[in-house]
């Protein structure tokens, strides 16, 4: 009879890291006028950024402005 495979299970610390150090993002689809995309295209591409680093940059300044964040 063959011996059944074991191991150790799941260890603390095991598996990938996340991504974004600040958690679990989610995906939230909007609809855009294609100028308004194009000019955050353009800044993205400035600064170095992707789309969603420029819109979430964004958002963050829309929120400190009105004091939610």
């Amino acid at each position: 009879m063959a011996k059944k495979k074991q191991h150790g299970g799941k260890r603390p610390g095991a598996g990938r890291r996340p991504v974004n150090p600040e958690g679990k993002t989610i995906v939230l689809a909007a609809s855009v006028p294609s100028e308004l995309v194009e000019l955050v295209d353009k800044l993205a591409n400035s600064m170095g950024w992707n789309r969603s680093e420029t819109v979430t940059t964004a958002i963050r300044a829309l929120l400190q402005r009105h004091k939610l964040l």
